[in-house]
């Protein structure tokens, strides 16, 4: 786009729509938050979590202030300035102790795999002894297509397949914690590149900020032991976008559009693992059309298109060739997108066994999808524009307020009890200081999201912070529209850590404003 006051004009736009409708979702955990999620949790408790966000607000906001501050005070002038290299050091440093404490983690809260977890890995673990996937087929004949029907899940079984196997030929056997170490370095590699996309982004002061706040966030730590797409894709989500910013401020051509290329082949590799990173491509592509002229916008799109087809195009001819699933078996029993699409207009969105059969009753996928159409119309009518409006608000609140990302759900059947599932697990007895914990600290960010979305609707001018709001609005759209749990939005969460920076130093910078006034005027005074 040439011109910057049209695209300051659609930015701002684009601002304004995203904060009142976050807005809205925000206040909607203030006032009705936790009813839906059937724990039995009081309007007391919901107090407890707004004031625990509060008070965290103002000790961070403390912590924030003072870190900016350090070594600007007369008396700290003689103290010498740390260094890049130095800064470094302490985050590599911090991460490597981040990562003991997640080892840990995984090791005492390590569960039983449950639901889709249990079929991946049956077939992953059957590949490392076997080196073939002939289960699959075998399980098909016997009325098993979970994979079949689920295709979105191939690439973590060729993931866990290929690290099992490696295991098996190495050690014999595949070790229960092999995958609980893969999940531990992909979260742990993905706070890593979300601290240096800050320092890339807001410099040294900040990007400390940012590592405290990802040693804070608990589901850097419980989510260890859930050895998921959810997590599992985030190194490649955040990955992307740490080399398009590398990219964006790159000034060797070569240089730079190799890195967009490469972003969109991680942009590919994390949506086979997760499908809802496809949001970042047209986040991506949206960015550059308001931020670069037609010539550069043809450039980048070019690059990081070519990285993101030819990966997809090499993918697609290594899975044909494998024959693992027939276009018959495909046909008959892989579910069309219009099925989670149906399932998020039923109660709060989320999976349900009745709608599935639904969807499994009909032959062919174009009989599914024309019975999925057919429904979604008539859930759609049987709402009206009331009910429609009232279904999304209570979806989006059920969604985003859940600062455990459902986590306690999913590693209920532990392999070992501890006093750690006394708090994780809903039916721990100290379960509440965890609940109170990780949905205050959910509601700060989203709170300082929408700083940031403030902020930009006072300064429009379209900037790399522009993108990750972009992201992280699509993200809310399509979840509004699609099937929807908590934990679908564990991805994205670095990118939640970068805009709550902003938000905060929107906060603290609009405080500065009215204390530089007095001062001034006192200075004039004396």
């Amino acid at each position: 786009m040439n011109s910057n006051k049209l695209s300051a004009i659609l930015n701002r736009i684009f601002h304004i729509i995203f904060f009142i409708l976050f807005g809205i979702v925000y206040v909607g955990i203030l006032c009705t938050g936790y009813e839906n999620n059937k724990l039995g949790y009081s309007s007391t408790e919901r107090t407890c979590v707004v004031v625990f966000s509060f008070v965290l607000l103002l000790v961070l906001g403390a912590v924030y202030i003072r870190l900016l501050t350090y070594n600007n005070q007369s008396k700290l002038r003689s103290k010498p300035k740390i260094s890049d290299k130095q800064v470094v050091i302490f985050i590599f440093a911090s991460v490597g102790v981040l990562l003991i404490l997640q080892l840990l983690t995984g090791y005492f809260l390590q569960m039983n795999p449950v639901t889709d977890m249990q079929y991946i890995e049956r077939y992953s673990r059957d590949f490392a002894s076997t080196g073939n996937f002939d289960l699959i087929q075998k399980d098909c004949g016997e009325g098993s297509v979970y994979l079949i029907r689920y295709p979105n899940n191939f690439a973590l079984v060729f993931l866990l397949s290929a690290v099992y196997r490696l295991c098996t030929l190495i050690f014999g056997y595949v070790p229960s914690l092999v995958p609980v170490i893969i999940n531990a370095f992909a979260i742990n590699i993905s706070v890593l590149l979300t601290v240096f996309t800050a320092r890339k982004i807001f410099g040294n002061r900040r990007a400390v900020f940012v590592l405290l706040l990802c040693f804070l966030f608990a589901p850097f730590y419980t989510y260890v032991p859930y050895y998921y797409t959810d997590s599992l894709s985030m190194p490649f989500c955040i990955g992307a976008i740490y080399l398009f910013v590398l990219a964006v401020g790159s000034e060797k051509k070569i240089q730079k559009y190799v890195l967009f290329a490469v972003s969109g082949v991680l942009v590919f590799l994390g949506y086979k693992l997760k499908g809802s990173l496809i949001i970042l491509l047209a986040a991506v592509l949206i960015y550059v059309f308001l931020k670069m002229n037609i010539k550069q916008v043809l450039c980048i799109a070019l690059a990081v298109i070519a990285g993101f087809g030819s990966i997809g195009a090499i993918y697609t001819v290594a899975f044909k060739s494998m024959n693992i699933v027939t276009e018959e078996q495909s046909d008959r029993y892989e579910y069309p997108y219009t099925h989670w699409i149906m399932m998020g207009l039923k109660g709060l969105g989320h999976y349900n066994l009745k709608d599935s059969n639904y969807t499994d009753s009909f032959e062919s996928k174009a009989e599914k999808q024309d019975a999925n159409i057919k429904e979604i119309k008539n859930r759609i009518e049987k709402f009206g524009p009331d009910g429609l409006t009232e279904h999304i608000f209570n979806k989006a609140v059920w969604t985003w307020e859940d600062g455990t990302y459902y986590i306690s759900h999913h590693i209920e059947d532990c392999k070992r009890e501890n006093i750690l599932h006394s708090f994780v697990l809903t039916k721990g007895e100290n379960h509440l200081y965890f609940f109170v914990y990780s949905n205050g600290f959910q509601l700060l960010l989203i709170f300082l999201m929408l700083m940031s979305i403030l902020k930009g609707c006072k300064d429009p001018y379209v900037n790399i912070l522009t993108l990750f709001k972009g992201i992280i609005f699509a993200a809310f759209i399509f979840f509004l529209i699609w099937e929807t749990r908590s934990r679908y939005l564990y991805n994205f969460t670095p990118l939640f850590m970068l805009v709550a920076v902003d938000g905060l130093d929107f906060i603290v910078s609009a405080m500065k404003r009215p204390v530089k006034t007095i001062s001034a005027k006192r200075r004039k005074q004396a």
